[in-house]
């Protein structure tokens, strides 16, 4: 019988449910106590125990598949994300690394519009105020127009596009694995997104190479009032940067899923800024796209366990 570390919150939240389906597959399931995800010192502690390893964004480090080995046969990363896995060293030691690739296109990209729409049109105070007892007339900025920048031009990155055009937007993206866009759109350089941008969305996975891609001096560079959207990783934005970019107007909004610590605490600045929407990476949260991944997840786990 084959045992198999579960750390992925979204599995670990209908705990009940796949403890008995893993049960019913010969699978004995091991449920560690996951704060959003392992770091390397946790995962240490059940090398050598489990044959299958079903992930969410646990720090996978090289000394961490090392210890894991032989005995473990594949990791089954649960979303599309797998930028917490050091690749290239499960490369070298033949650690198979699946997940779940395009998953999440519509699901994020329908939610990054409706997110931006919420910073910049205070949906959401709007609606406080009502039930307050107001009835709020302000006036903000609308999206048609504007120029959308997306970084990251994969499947959620299309899909932001998308949805940016048909709210009247024209769309630049930068990609720097991609020369042209299946969409036809215009393809850019960072420095000319930052230049041409009102709005920019980030798409992109987290790399060392990208780590506070926007901070004090590229956000220096974007134009004034630019409009932020972040539904990718937190450390893409250096956090302190935009706070002081916000308090001085350089930017004019941000939309937010995903932040540098999270949970985000209670007493982070961002809360204080009436023009940011903040959510709590939850963006791929649809019904639809939810079930696929558990059933991916799992059939790729399967795949590599009976093989």
């Amino acid at each position: 019988m084959s045992t198999v570390l579960v750390s992925n919150i979204m599995m670990i939240n209908e705990r009940d449910r796949f403890d008995a389906l893993l049960r019913e597959k010969g699978v004995t399931p091991i449920w560690p106590e996951v704060n959003q995800f392992m770091d390397a010192d946790q995962c240490l502690s059940y090398a050598g125990e489990v044959d299958g390893w079903l992930a969410g964004d646990d720090k996978i480090t090289r000394d961490v598949l090392k210890a894991f080995l032989p005995r473990l046969k594949v990791i089954s990363k649960w979303g599309t994300g797998i930028d917490s896995i050091d690749l290239e060293a499960a490369k070298e030691l033949g650690v198979p690394i699946c997940n779940s690739p395009g998953a999440f296109r519509d699901a994020v990209s329908e939610y990054a519009i409706g997110l931006l729409l919420a910073a910049t049109r205070r949906l959401a105070r709007t609606d406080r105020t009502i039930r307050a007892g107001g009835w709020p007339k302000g006036r903000f900025p609308g999206m048609a127009g504007r120029t959308m920048g997306v970084i990251g031009y994969g499947a959620i990155g299309q899909g932001v596009g998308q949805r940016a055009r048909g709210l009247g937007m024209e769309v630049i993206a930068h990609d720097p694995y991609m020369q042209t866009a299946p969409d036809g759109i215009e393809m850019v350089s960072f420095e000319t997104l930052l230049e041409r941008a009102d709005v920019i969305t980030l798409c992109c996975n987290q790399t060392p190479e990208n780590f506070h891609l926007l901070n004090a001096e590229t956000l220096g560079r974007a134009r004034d009032g630019v409009i932020l959207c972040n539904v990718a990783r937190g450390g893409l934005i250096d956090e302190a940067a935009l706070i002081a970019a916000l308090e001085s107007g350089k930017v004019g909004a941000a939309a937010l899923d995903v932040f540098e610590t999270e949970p985000l605490p209670q007493d982070h600045p961002l809360m204080g800024f009436e023009n940011v929407a903040l959510s709590s990476h939850n963006a791929n949260s649809t019904i639809e796209a939810i079930e696929y991944v558990h059933a991916n997840t799992l059939d790729n786990l399967f795949r590599h366990l009976d093989g």
